[in-house]
């Protein structure tokens, strides 16, 4: 009984695993460039009616390193507190980010738009 729940588990693992890889986008990344590489946080809309939350971005990282940049996307990208990943533009000019799994090393990229980072309070 042990022996079928480990086995199990490992072919749910190595599915998981196979399946990850498949959706490595660091391929995309090949003639960009590279614009910041390190860590990112998330920002969440901040409580007190300073900001409109229902017209938040689905997901808003912050720069952790370096000039502070705010970057918003309507993708919505699981990152925790902070992740790590890459800022890179292309020739169509569209600024990308690419997030890297804490599982793996495969990353995920979407489109991002610059935004004005908000004030805390």
């Amino acid at each position: 009984m042990l022996r079928s729940l480990i086995t199990g588990a490992m072919l749910s693992l190595m599915a998981a695993t196979c399946a990850a890889s498949l959706l490595d986008d660091l391929d995309n990344l090949q003639g960009k460039l590279v614009v910041y590489a390190g860590e990112f946080e998330t920002v969440d809309c901040p409580i007190g009616g300073k900001y409109d939350c229902l017209t938040w971005p689905a997901t808003m990282l912050k720069t952790r390193k370096g000039p502070e940049m705010c970057l918003g996307s309507d993708r919505y990208v699981r990152c925790g507190y902070k992740c790590t990943g890459l800022l890179a533009v292309g020739d169509d000019k569209v600024p990308k980010a690419y997030i890297f799994s804490p599982m793996s090393s495969d990353a995920t990229e979407f489109p991002v738009e610059k935004y004005r980072c908000p004030a805390p309070f």
